[in-house]
């Protein structure tokens, strides 16, 4: 057992698994939201314009004097984000959901883990050929967006790596897991959005997409040398029965039982609540990873991709770092406790930046929500905690899905109602977003006083296997 040291603690390398991938992907995916979205503001303003015009439009003063212009660029990239978002995200959501989510339970946790990372190495590789070209017209983004929706994108990944790290952690101590989990994410948020400024004002596109493309693809070689091929053996196709209806309307039904399954006391009634909750919060979040280049590139503001990516890196560094260090001293308070703070401090980070009009208040926003990034990690943990090993690839996989749905949809919202607010609060957006956080915040307030005093015990089949000599059963404890 490969153990490091320090100072008191000490750690335990065998227990790293799956999260190396994630990391590697994360970087990834948080430097090629912002180069996205520049690339695209670009290619919007030089296709309508030119390049000495499109230069000087990130001048506040030219800014203001071309407002008709400068609003356009904004319009124009806004809807180009939600098409990206709508292209990657709904072929994702039926891949997850008819077929890599059941994989997991059926035959094994790796390929769901390898096939995202696939996916994403080959569309940032057209990214990266695009990039190349000047001339290609916007519309050509669409391309890798496809390809990487068609492999599952990031729903696929997040619900792989969240039922393979689900499937092996000691139930005990599963919040903290999947803590670290989220802590990784943000962590690798920090160095991608952090470096992704400094790289595209001192580099190009064609780099920034080359070494994106160079992470994805270390992610991957992992995943096929080192992680395990995990099963749960619960579930075995039926003879004559056809691919056809084992993968995709099997899966279908399946997601449905483990929805409608009726369970122990009012758990499936907890279950559509933390989904409900979860997404609101995932609607919340995609206000600010949509609009935020485009509200912070506009007057008053004027920031440059640097500052950009200064303030991204804080702001995630902080989040990652409360889920390290603030989250496990909480596990004397109940998960809905810190859940419901997570929430608050996201509400109020969201309204100071909705009015903020200085860097400075807009920096401030980091401290105020740092403890964002508790409400996913709570609901992961308390939802895992309601279904058995073999339905955790099922509940991920849906999980994944609506957050997909979720995600299209807030894409729709805020990439409409932003250019729709221009003229008279650019910040609307943020304040609503808010809004929906604040609902998430009351369910959760509901859900940890009708939870209250009550343990959940959940009976496992731990192995799979078909002789009762090798079968055991294991109550877990889910401290609510």
């Amino acid at each position: 057992m490969a153990v490091i040291r320090c100072c008191r603690r000490q750690f335990d390398l065998s227990l790293i698994t799956v999260e190396p991938v994630l990391f590697f992907y994360m970087i990834g995916i948080f430097l090629s939201i912002p180069t996205f979205q520049a690339f695209v503001y670009d290619k919007v303003c030089t296709d309508k314009y030119n390049e000495t015009f499109c230069s000087r439009l990130r001048n506040k003063t030219f800014q203001e004097d071309h407002k008709t212009e400068a609003d356009y660029v904004q319009s124009e990239t806004s809807y180009w984000i939600l098409k990206k978002t709508v292209v990657e995200r709904v072929p994702a959501c039926f891949i997850v959901l008819f077929f890599l989510g059941s994989w997991g339970d059926k035959v094994g946790r790796k390929l769901p883990v390898i096939i995202p990372s696939v996916g994403a190495t080959l569309s940032y590789i057209v990214y990266m050929i695009l990039s190349i070209y000047p001339s290609s017209k916007v519309e050509y983004v669409m391309v890798p967006a496809a390809l990487n929706g068609l492999s599952g994108s990031f729903t696929a990944l997040l619900m792989s790596v969240y039922s393979y790290v689900a499937h092996i952690a000691d139930p005990n101590n599963r919040t903290v897991r999947i803590g670290i989990v989220e802590a990784v994410i943000f962590f690798a948020g920090t160095i991608g959005v952090f470096i992704s400024g400094v790289m595209l004002d001192n580099t190009s596109f064609t780099f920034v997409f080359a070494f994106i493309s160079g992470c994805s693809f270390l992610g991957l070689v992992y995943a096929v040398i080192r992680l395990e091929n995990l099963k749960s053996n619960t579930t075995r196709r039926l003879e004559g029965e056809s691919f056809c209806k084992y993968w995709f309307l099997g899966s279908l039904k399946e997601s449905g039982r483990c929805m409608k399954k009726k369970r122990e006391g009012k758990r499936t009634l907890y279950i559509v609540l933390l989904i409900v909750n979860f997404n609101l919060f995932v609607i919340g979040t995609v206000s600010e990873a949509d609009i935020l280049l485009l509200f912070t590139r506009l007057a008053p503001l004027s920031w440059s991709q640097t500052m950009l990516g200064y303030y991204q890196g804080l702001e995630t560094f902080a989040r990652s770092l409360m889920l390290v260090t603030v989250l496990p001293l909480c596990r004397r308070f109940r998960n809905t406790t810190v859940g419901f703070w997570g929430l608050i401090s996201k509400v109020i980070g969201l309204v100071v930046l909705g009015f903020s009009k200085r860097t400075w208040q807009v920096f401030l926003v980091t401290l105020l929500s740092m403890f964002q990034g508790f409400p996913a990690a709570v609901s992961r943990s308390l939802l895992s905690s309601m279904v058995s090993q073999a339905e955790q690839g099922r509940l991920f996989g849906l999980l994944a899905a609506m957050d997909s749905i979720a995600v299209v949809v807030a894409s729709m919202i805020f990439n409409q109602l932003y250019p729709a607010t221009l003229d008279f609060f650019p910040g609307l957006s943020f304040v609503v977003a808010a809004g929906l956080c604040a609902i998430a915040a009351a369910i959760m307030l509901w859900l940890h006083f009708d939870m209250r005093g009550q343990v959940l015990v959940l009976t496992q089949n731990v192995t799979g296997a078909t002789d009762d000599k090798n079968k055991g059963d294991i109550q877990v404890e889910a401290h609510m």
